[in-house]
């Protein structure tokens, strides 16, 4: 799965609001720093195409229970 964005705050909005959420709490006096950080290295990471989108790739893991017969 993945979404195209145009710049990379978006990306960084999405991290703030899930994997990012405990470390922000936690460090109140450090969350401006921390965010450029993750900021930075989302730029590195997801770079734009040749288009300026940027390619924004999330992982899932998808499955299906069945009962045991």
């Amino acid at each position: 799965i993945s979404t195209v964005c145009r710049p990379t705050r978006p990306i960084m909005d999405w991290y703030k609001g899930t994997g990012l959420r405990p470390y922000l709490s936690l460090l109140p006096a450090a969350r401006r720093s921390l965010e450029q950080a993750v900021l930075e290295e989302v730029a590195a990471r997801y770079p734009k195409q040749g288009n300026g989108e940027i390619i924004f790739r999330f992982p899932r893991f998808f499955f299906t229970a069945t009962p045991k017969a």
